[in-house]
C-alpha cells in the first residue's frame, strides 16, 4: 500500500488492487419464467430488464455487463436482483458507493473482454487492475459529489437540446 500526499491540505490516496477496494462477483440465475413482477429492480448487462418481487443485494449497488454489454455500469440506490449476465460490487469496504461507481468507469472495463461471439468480463483480470484512490470517505463523497452534479448538468443539456431539435 503507497500513502502519498501531494499537497498540504489533501489528504492521502493509496494505491491497491481493485480486488482489496470494491470486488466483483456474477450475478444470481433468474429466468424469465420465474420473475414474479414487483418493485425490485432485475439488473441485466444493458440495464434494468424486469421488476421481481424479490432481491437478492440491498441497496446501494454498482452493476456492470459481464456478458453482451460490457463496461455498461450503473449505479443502483435501491435494493436489486443482479442478474447472472452482470457482475456486481459485493463489498465497498468502507468507500463511498457512488465514488466506487466513477472509479469503475474510468477503469474502462471494455478492455478486458474476451471471447468473440459473445463477449464476456473475467472478473479475475479485473480484480488485479491497480487503482490510486483517496483514503478518505469525504473526499470521496465530494468528488463523487461533483461528478454527479456534472453528470446531472449533461442530462439536463442533452435533453434541452432533443426538446429544441423538435
Amino acid at each position: 500500500m503507497i500513502r502519498q500526499t501531494s499537497r498540504k491540505y489533501a489528504s492521502a490516496w493509496e494505491q491497491r488492487k481493485l480486488i482489496m477496494v470494491a470486488p466483483l462477483q456474477r450475478g444470481f440465475d433468474l429466468p424469465a419464467e420465474k420473475i414474479i413482477p414487483g418493485v425490485y429492480p432485475v439488473m441485466m448487462s444493458n440495464g434494468i430488464g424486469a421488476y421481481h418481487n424479490e432481491y437478492k443485494v440491498k441497496g446501494p449497488g454498482v452493476v456492470t455487463g459481464r456478458s453482451g454489454t460490457i463496461g455498461n455500469l450503473q449505479y443502483v440506490e435501491s435494493a436489486f436482483w443482479p442478474h447472472n449476465t452482470t457482475l456486481w460490487v459485493t463489498k465497498f469496504y468502507g468507500n463511498h458507493p457512488k465514488f466506487i461507481y466513477y472509479l469503475y468507469e474510468k477503469i474502462d472495463l471494455k478492455r478486458y473482454k474476451a471471447g468473440s461471439g459473445v463477449p464476456t468480463l473475467n472478473r479475475n483480470d479485473v480484480h488485479d487492475t491497480m487503482v490510486f484512490f483517496p483514503a478518505s470517505r469525504k473526499e470521496q463523497e465530494l468528488i463523487s459529489a461533483v461528478l454527479t452534479y456534472l453528470d446531472d448538468l449533461i442530462t439536463l443539456h442533452q435533453r434541452k437540446r432533443l426538446w429544441f431539435a423538435k
